[in-house]
Order: structure tokens, then C-alpha cells, then sequence
């Protein structure tokens, strides 16, 4: 579904079932930001066409972390064109513990590897300047991504709608998620897209949810 100007969302309706949300951002090329599932990676490919969306002019694969609810579906593109793209510290867990998770969901090991890393501050991908904030806690290499010209945040795992990501994974931290939210907090955005749950719109309302966390969360972490 369209949710402004070049920025489509996919959210994960099944609560049956975990996966994640994911988002595609038009730009010269499009950028798909965390695949999901592999499994599930044909629907949402379905669900951009109906959207007037050409899954052929996807050129880029950006992923928040490397939890396997958000990163298997690389797997999906592995044989053609398309780049993927992390934070250097999630590639590091996922060459360590991190990899267990994908034993976890009894999926096989992670065989792809970012083209290149995705580095802190402004990025220029497909087009678009992004700017890519190290937002650490829920896993190590976690990132948010700011689109400032369309006042979109994407949040990955490190807030939803009146919640926080979990902390009690390895490689996780309630206090430094604690940092990486308040980090977070002041930033100017219309549209928060988080990997989980229902999307945050408006500037007040967004504003209301992280109110809400810091006096719901903050005092437990």
C-alpha cells in the first residue's frame, strides 16, 4: 500500500506467524527494505504489483538487522543484479552467535553477504538521500532509516506502535536500546514504519508513542 510519495508498505497482517513488515522506497531504482521470510518474499512482490510497482526495478536490498524475520528473503534475490546492504556490526553477530537464530527458526545458515555496508549518517542509494542511524539494543548493527524529504522514519525492531523491541536476545541491551531510541526521538517525521505491528502517522501521534514508551519502558530498562 501506497503511504506517501515513494514509499510503499507490506505490513505482516498473520499473528499467526512471525514475520516482518517491509517497505520499498522508489527512487532511480527501487530499494526494498527488510525482506521478511523468503517463503513470503513472492507475496509481497505480488502485492507491489498491485501497487504498479515492478519488482524487476528493485536494485537494492536494505536491511534494518539480521534477525532471520527480517533478513532470510535476501536469499530470494541471491541469484540475480540486486545489492543488499547492512550495518557492518550486524554482519559481525551474524558471522558469530547471530547465525543461531536462523537454526532457531529452523531455517538453514545465512550463505549471502552485504555488497557493501551501509555506513552512519547521510547515504546516497538509488537516488535517495537516506540517513542511516546506528540505532543498537534489540541487536548490535541495528539501524533506523530517516528519509527526510518524504518525514519518514523507519524504525526496524527498535520501537513499534507503543512498544520496544526485545532486549533478551543475544547481542541485545535494554540500555543501550534506551540510548538508541531517545536518539531517535527528536527526529522530524510524519511517517514511523516500524518492522512489526501497525504504522505510527502524524507528527503528534508520533510524538505520543515515544512519549509513551519512555514512561512505559525507560524505568525497566
Amino acid at each position: 500500500m501506497k503511504v506517501t510519495d515513494g514509499v510503499y508498505a507490506y505490513p505482516w497482517t498473520n499473528f499467526m506467524e512471525n514475520n516482518c513488515n517491509t517497505y520499498v522506497l522508489q527512487g532511480d531504482g527501487l530499494i526494498l527494505v527488510d525482506p521478511g521470510l523468503k517463503r513470503y518474499v513472492p507475496d509481497t512482490l505480488e502485492a507491489m504489483k498491485k501497487d504498479g510497482l515492478n519488482p524487476d526495478d528493485i536494485k537494492l536490498v536494505l536491511c534494518t538487522h539480521g534477525h532471520p524475520d527480517h533478513i532470510d528473503g535476501v536469499a530470494h534475490f541471491n541469484s540475480g543484479s540486486v545489492q543488499m546492504t547492512m550495518h557492518e556490526d550486524e554482519q559481525k553477530f551474524l558471522d558469530e552467535i547471530g547465525k543461531e537464530f536462523f537454526r532457531m527458526f529452523g531455517l538453514s545458515e545465512p550463505t549471502f553477504k552485504p555488497d557493501f555496508f551501509c555506513k552512519e549518517g547521510e547515504n546516497e542509494l538509488q537516488g535517495i538521500k537516506l540517513k542511516i542511524i546506528h540505532s543498537p539494543g534489540h541487536s548490535p548493527g541495528s539501524v533506523c532509516i530517516y528519509w527526510a524529504e518524504k518525514e519518514t522514519l523507519i524504525t526496524g525492531d527498535v520501537v513499534f506502535s507503543g512498544s520496544i523491541g526485545r532486549t533478551d536476545f543475544p547481542g541485545g541491551s535494554g540500555q543501550v536500546l534506551k540510548q538508541s531510541i531517545e536518539n531517535i526521538s527528536g527526529i522530524e517525521a510524519a511517517y514511523l514504519l516500524p518492522g512489526h505491528n501497525e504504522i505510527v502517522e502524524g507528527k503528534d501521534q508520533i510524538k505520543s508513542n515515544f512519549d509513551f514508551i519512555k514512561r512505559s519502558f525507560f524505568s525497566f530498562m
